[in-house]
């Protein structure tokens, strides 16, 4: 019996640990499965596709890696940020597996982030026990296994991202610290060779940390201020002598951990990896150094000088960092971006600020969408902790305070930050949850129900289960339900992306140049020498690595926010050429990026517009010219529409999203997707993959034959129903709106007709061409010309092309994207045909005719002479 108690009384943390790790393989693996392996071995988010692209590229020229990809950010290339640890980590995989490219690759890759979530549990467990104590650490260590939010989004089935990494390397840094701190101090001299080895191996931990994420190198910066802090108020922070110096060498075997890295950017950096690690590395150490040595041989000399002996070097070191190397000072100071974020980079959800919505309302949403109900616990354990800190003087537990501040206040300037604030919420939470354990007698009544003697209040123990309850049921409720999809490209993008690699020019050339390995130019400031003629993709940030590593073609803007431009400063990207409101601008930015392909989806022409437009304009205010108000049902069951909300009806219901104004409809991406690239002289569908997933439904349930009303019924009902929940509409019902929109108020005021209501293809491509330039004489009485034709797609859906010249001198002039014969699936099904007046004749183009810019005269007259065909170009 003796025996048992014990076993029980050493082990009885391991059970509760392995529910832990079950619960974590069960959150992470099992929830997302029939997600990531479904009609591919999908990959989550963006991220984790380039990661595929680096891992695939690497293992064919292994050990050697890609630092520089001139297959992104067309014409000018990317500098690589992502780190080695990640890429050489699946590398490895990949070939120990004898999977290194396609399915078989990501099906490996898919379950590197379930370990990193997984593996997170022992360091959290370490570094609560050597702060604080075993009880603590065992259910901070729980906890962890099942924070929700971006914690657990980023390191479940698929998501192959550095982010999951980065915590666990993180935490485990604070972890090998604390349990290196708590063995240094039982030693009376530095250099003794445990203490090198335990400050070795804590060194190289963090170096993988900075191996993983570049800017982990101001990480460094909470080791040094804490103990800097610790030395100005030794008698208020207790620190033995011997911990600066082996916190020094700490860093010593970071920087060489880090140092074979170092130079694989051609400049300072902050976020790709450049001397700038390195050498803040080195810094560090000669800081400790100095504050060693300052702390050792004067402070205690000059009695009652302690600050100013210590302080005084540190202001004077700062000035002539700032004097000597402004450069680096400058790229220093770049980091206090990370939770400054402006401009366009306010509409990217992760950079958006955590408490605040877009509208700028202080919000505690996110904090339970991200923690549940961890948070609540977890802020007044960080306050506490801070009382706690005034009687214990305990160095790690100061320590980790700052790290918890620094922590939130990230986490307070990006919502990104999440991921790093869970393992907080998770260890603070603990720390409470262990104070209201041992007061509320439940540690006790486990104690007696394991055959230990212990009093208890029965009263007491019932609220402790209540305060449990509370903390986990609904965290990991929410756990359960946020774990369900790792993300990903939909089939629609992953159909399309596989049709243009397979159906797009020079596909064997760009898909051996994608395995190559690249020099690393000086700068990207001009376009990259390709060795073959080549040409790029646009479409919007978020798709830029899936066009690259799906379709083996060059997006011109990323997930790096590279490529993106603006029209404020007139610079070419994405999102000036998507909301440009001619096709002259959007031919002028087509030509300098070499653009030969466009994309688009629904999301670019619905709820993703808005951040085209503020990325374009400058600032959120800017973007709301695109919009014109709400639409909304009567109580009578009237559809109507409002400049604003103070103007809709009483009992009315206010439909979640804001209607397009008149600017909208001008821009390129309504033309695009909206109006099928409709009135567009350059560019021509060639391919539009299936509808969104909702409207699939709808048509299955109701039949493929649904009439214009039976469309607009099922869309209003559907926004009408979500709106009583206030949840804004699919985005299939919300083209359908929009559509419905321009029908009724724009119509009239715009050069285009009306266009039938209906959904269409989640993604369309488009191809620029030089277009067939048609001209001819007209009746003297005729001012302008109309042209038409019905084009059908490889969807079978049927649309309008319709395109209008004015008339000048008694001749019009039109240039036409689509041949009659073209090898693509979306092609014209009549003639076009042209009308002048009453005379109506019709035209049959060639591909080369449209491909050349050839010119076709064709008169259209009463007595018309024969159409003729000129071979001159048309630039």
């Amino acid at each position: 019996m003796q025996d048992t108690k014990g076993i029980l009384e050493k082990y009885w943390h391991l059970p509760i640990l392995a529910i832990a790790v079950l619960i974590s393989f069960k959150l992470r693996v099992l929830n997302p499965w029939n997600s990531v392996f479904t009609w591919t071995v999908r990959l989550g988010g963006n991220d984790p596709w380039y990661y595929y692209r680096l891992i695939e590229n690497t293992i064919h020229n292994f050990p050697f890696r890609i630092w520089f990809d001139p297959f992104t950010h067309y014409p000018y290339g990317s500098y690589t940020h992502f780190g080695p640890f990640l890429v050489y980590l699946g590398s490895i995989a990949g070939i120990i597996t004898g999977s290194t490219s396609g399915e078989n690759l990501r099906a490996v890759l898919a379950f590197i982030p379930v370990v990193g979530g997984i593996l997170a549990i022992v360091p959290t467990y370490i570094l609560a026990r050597e702060v604080f104590d075993k009880k603590v650490a065992v259910v901070a260590a729980f906890l962890a296994a099942f924070v929700p939010g971006q914690f657990l989004q980023r390191s479940i089935l698929g998501f192959n991202d550095h982010h999951v990494w980065e915590v666990f390397w993180m935490i485990a840094t604070l972890a090998a610290f604390s349990y290196s701190f708590n063995r240094w101090k039982e030693s009376e001299k530095w250099l003794e060779k445990r203490n090198i080895i335990l400050a070795a191996v804590s060194g190289v931990i963090y170096g993988l940390y900075v191996d993983t994420w570049a800017p982990a190198f101001a990480f460094g910066l909470i080791f040094v201020v804490s103990l800097y802090i610790a030395l100005i108020f030794r008698g208020k922070i207790f620190i033995p002598e011997n911990i600066i110096p082996l916190t020094a060498v700490l860093f010593l075997f970071s920087a060489l951990t880090y140092a074979p890295f170092a130079f694989s950017a051609p400049h300072f950096s902050t976020a790709r990896y450049s001397p700038l690690q390195l050498i803040m590395l080195g810094f560090y150490v000669v800081v400790l150094f100095v504050l060693w040595q300052l702390d050792l041989r004067y402070s205690k000399v000059l009695k009652g000088m302690r600050e100013v002996v210590l302080i005084a070097p540190a202001a004077v070191l700062a000035i002539i960092f700032y004097i000597a190397a402004p450069d680096l000072f400058s790229q220093m100071s770049r980091i206090l971006h990370v939770v400054q974020p402006k401009g366009g980079a306010l509409t990217v959800a992760e950079v958006h600020p955590f408490f605040f919505t877009y509208n700028g309302d202080f919000t505690l949403t996110n904090a339970f969408l991200n923690f549940g109900t961890l948070f609540f616990f977890g802020f007044p354990g960080i306050i506490y902790a801070a009382y706690r800190l005034i009687k214990s003087k305990s160095f790690l537990e100061f320590n980790l305070l700052i790290w918890a501040i620094a922590m939130f206040v990230a986490l307070w300037g990006q919502n990104r930050f999440a991921y790093y604030f869970a393992i907080v919420t998770a260890v603070y939470s603990a720390l409470v949850l262990n104070v209201l354990f041992e007061k509320l007698h439940l540690y006790k009544a486990i104690k007696s129900a394991s055959g230990f003697k212990a009093k208890y209040s029965k009263f007491r123990v019932i609220f402790a289960v209540l305060i449990a309850l509370a903390a986990i049921y609904p965290t990991y409720a929410l756990a359960d339900w946020e774990s369900a999809s790792s993300g990903g490209p939909p089939k629609q993008w992953y159909d399309a992306l596989t049709w243009m690699r397979e159906n797009t020019p020079d596909g064997d050339k760009y898909d051996s140049f994608y395995y190559q390995l690249y020099q690393t130019p000086e700068n990207n400031r001009e376009p990259y020498n390709y060795p073959f003629e080549t040409y790029g993709v646009i479409s919007w940030w978020d798709y830029g690595h899936w066009i690259e590593t799906i379709a083996h073609r060059m997006p011109i803007a990323n997930p790096f926010q590279h490529g993106i431009g603006n029209k404020y400063n007139n610079v070419p990207g994405a999102s000036s050429f998507f909301t440009a409101l001619n096709e002259s601008y959007a031919e002028w930015i087509a030509d300098q990026l070499n653009v030969r392909y466009a994309v688009s989806d629904v999301e670019m022409e619905t709820g993703k517009f808005y951040a085209m437009a503020v990325w374009a304009e400058g600032d959120l205010p800017l973007a709301d010219k695109y919009y014109a108000g709400f639409m909304y049902l009567s109580g009578g069951g009237i559809v109507g529409f409002a400049e604003s909300q103070w103007d809709v009806p009483p009992n009315s219901v206010v439909i979640p999203v804001r209607i397009p104004g008149k600017l909208y409809f001008e821009t390129m991406e309504a033309r695009l997707h909206l109006f099928d690239g409709s009135g567009l002289s350059h560019y021509r569908m060639i391919y539009e993959s299936g509808l969104p997933n909702e409207w699939v439904r709808y048509k299955s349930f109701y039949g493929k034959n649904m009439n214009e009303s039976d469309v607009l019924k099922f869309a209003i009902n559907e926004a009408y129903q979500r709106a009583l929940y206030g949840v804004s509409p699919t985005m299939g019902t919300q083209e359908v709106i929009f559509k419905y929109a321009y029908n009724r108020l724009y119509s009239s005021k715009l050069d285009f007709p009306r266009v039938k209501p209906e959904p269409s293809g989640y993604v369309k491509i488009f191809e620029r061409v030089k277009g067939a330039v048609v001209t001819g004489k007209v009746d003297g009485n005729v001012t302008q010309v109309v042209v038409n034709a019905t084009i059908e797609t490889n969807q079978n859906r049927t649309f309008e092309y319709y395109i209008t010249a004015e008339v000048v001198n008694g001749t019009y002039k039109v240039i036409l994207p689509y041949s009659h014969d073209s090898d693509y699936p979306v092609k014209p099904v009549t003639p076009y045909y042209i009308r002048a007046g009453n005379v109506v004749k019709t035209l049959t183009l060639r591909e080369e005719q449209v491909v050349n810019g050839e010119t076709v005269v064709i008169d259209v007259t009463t007595t018309p002479p024969p159409a003729t065909t000129s071979t001159t170009n048309y630039d």
